[in-house]
This record gives C-alpha cells, structure tokens and sequence, in this order.
C-alpha cells in the first residue's frame, strides 16, 4: 500500500504539474527570455525548466497536505484489488483468519500518512507558504510580491495604513498607525519611514524614523489641538505579517502552523477566533475521519463475496469523495449556537456508528 501511495502520488502531481505548466507556458517562457537575453537556446530552455521546477516543486506539499487521504485510500484499493484477484483472501480465510485481521495494516498505514501530512502541516507547508502564494507572473521569486495595505484594524481599534508590505521580510513602507477613540475619532497618528516586525517577540514593529502626533479634541469648543510632533521608535500591536497576509490571502491560514494559529489567537479582535479555532482542531479531525473513511470503504474490496472490482472502485471513488470534501467544508463551515471544537468534530462523530456498523458487518 505504500509503494502504491507513492506511485498515485507522484503521478497525480505530475499530471496537475504538467497540466498547470502547459497552461500557464507563454507566462514561464517570458520571464526565461528576460533572464537570458543574450544567451543560446540551450540556456532559455535551461531558465525555462528550471522556473517551472522552482514554481511547481513547493506546491508539492500543498498537494500531499489536502490530498493524502482520497490517495491513500486509492492505494488501499489497488493494493486490496491485486489480493482479491490473486486470491489471497481465500487463502487466509482458509487457514482461519478473519479479514477483519486484513484491515489493520490498511488502518495502520492511512494513520501513518496522516501522521506524516500532520508533520508536514506543522513544519514545511508553513516555510514554503511565500512560495505557494505567487502567481506565474512572479515565478523566480523568493516569495510573493509586496502588496499595499489598505485601512486594517487591531483589537484596539487602531487603523494600519502602510504603502506597502513585503511578507517575506516582514517590512512595511511608509506606514501610518491612526488611534481613535470610542466614537472614531483619531486621536493620535504615528508615521514611519519604514518598519520591520520584532521577531524576539512578535508584539509588535521596529519604527525607522517614526514620529507621533497627539490629536485632542475640546467638546466645549470644537477645537482641535495638535501636539508637537516627537520621536517613537516601537510600536505595540498584532497586527503581524502573517495577520496582514491573511487579509490580503484568504488561503494562507491553511498553510500556517498550530503555534502561528495560537499567536493569531491572541489577537482575535484582528481575526475571526471561531475560523482560528476551526482551522486549529481540524488538523486533528482529518486524522479522524480518514480513518473512518478508510473503515467504510475497506468491505468493498476485503470481502469474500464475488465482486467486479471495476464496480467497486466506482462506488468507493463516489462514497470516500463524498464523505471527506463534504466533511472538509462542515469542518470549516461556522455553525450558529455550536462551539468550533464540536462543530470541528461533527463529521467524525456522525460517521463513527457508520464505521462501526461496517466493521461488525464485513464479511469475515
């Protein structure tokens, strides 16, 4: 089963590989011919295989992170298909094993894999996220381009405005915080040349050439005073890269880690706690339910019932297709009056007594 999940693996990305590279040729070749304009053919073709392979490769875990569990249970079929038409389930049900005993090893494996997409999520889908969120325009970069950041609110109510921001090393251009007061007025505006994210603590920016502005406000007059502007050199706040990113990126909170989602937890004024929570729990309830799926589709190949394993395939693909997308969209779905951890763990509370059911019934 493993050999067989490398072998569906590899070739399933290649084939997306091959179809985006295709697709996308005319923008890859444009972006070689600026880099060897005055070299021989022989080094454009080299520039252009080497822009795909840069672009393609990251996104290599970012395939295994949500699609390990449909090839999984792929290999699980192909392996339980060669054992029925070889007739080893009637040679093991001959000496008086049950096939129950054959679904362990299956189990074990898909847990294995789960296990290794966890590791996978935690420790390198994090570190080539800025590589996975370019367009094929920005192919050859480190990361994806700086973007503006339009009017962003912290916790406190204070207004990030900055010119620009590069994700990958964390560094502003010209931001402008504005604070306010209850009914939204500012009341004060601090300015900077440029700021860099204080990575030691992860609270707030490093502010080059920053100045503070106090702004009071005279109820009785109307009047508005402005203060003497005077030098600021910190500035506290959540609002992180990776906070500003998820603004700009929807996608990229499914590629930060458990601990990135906690920090981001600390500042859920910023973000929606509930979808932190959801994305957090749902690392777990995936392992979950790839075993139950696992658990429901394996009668239809380890039986001793005569089978056209043609027709089983369609219904395996049709049923573990079904159950893990749909899950995925309960499991990140908000669900009104039901805490995210529960609502996380729905899908594999409601698929747990049809795993049993399968298990008991299966043919022994």
């Amino acid at each position: 089963m493993i050999v067989n999940f490398v072998v569906l693996f590899t070739l399933f990305f290649l084939l997306g590989a091959a179809i985006d590279i295709i697709v996308n040729l005319d923008e890859f070749d444009t972006i070689a011919s600026r880099m060897t304009e005055d070299g021989s053919m022989f080094f454009h073709i080299y520039a252009l295989v080497k822009l795909a392979i840069e672009f393609e490769g990251p996104r290599l875990f970012q395939v295994f992170a949500h699609l390990h569990g449909v090839i999984a249970i792929g290999a699980m079929a192909f392996t339980a298909a060669a054992m029925y038409k070889s007739r080893e389930f009637v040679a093991i049900m001959a000496v008086g094993i049950s096939l129950r005993r054959v679904s362990v090893p299956f189990l074990l494996v898909m847990a294995g894999i789960s296990l290794v997409a966890l590791v996978n999520q935690e420790l390198i889908l994090p570190k080539v996220a800025p590589l996975l969120l370019r367009d094929h325009g920005e192919s050859g970069e480190k990361a994806t381009g700086a973007f503006q950041v339009p009017f962003t609110p912290d916790q406190n109510g204070t207004l990030l405005l900055a010119v620009s921001l590069d994700p990958e090393n964390g560094e502003l251009t010209e931001p402008t915080f504005l604070e306010r007061d209850e009914s939204g007025r500012m009341t004060k505006q601090i300015r900077a040349k440029s700021a860099t994210w204080d990575t030691t603590t992860n609270q707030g920016w490093n502010l080059h050439e920053g100045i503070s502005i106090d702004i009071t406000f005279d109820e009785n007059t109307a009047r508005v005073t402005i203060s003497t502007p005077s030098s600021i050199n910190y500035y506290l706040t959540e609002l992180s890269p990776h906070t500003l990113t998820l603004h700009r990126y929807g996608q990229y909170i499914s590629m930060l880690s458990m601990s990135q989602l906690n920090n981001m937890l600390d500042s859920a004024g910023v973000f929606d706690a509930q979808m932190l929570r959801r994305h957090w729990y749902s690392r777990f309830a995936s392992i979950a339910i790839n075993l139950l799926v696992m658990v429901i589709v394996i009668p239809m190949f380890v039986t001793r019932d005569p089978v056209i394993m043609s027709k089983q395939a369609m219904k395996c693909g049709a049923v573990s297709l079904t159950i893990l997308f749909g899950s995925t969209v309960v499991m990140l779905m908000p669900i009104v009056g039901i805490p995210a951890m529960v609502s996380v763990f729905l899908p594999a509370i409601v698929l747990l007594p049809v795993g049993l059911l399968r298990s008991i019934t299966q043919s022994t």
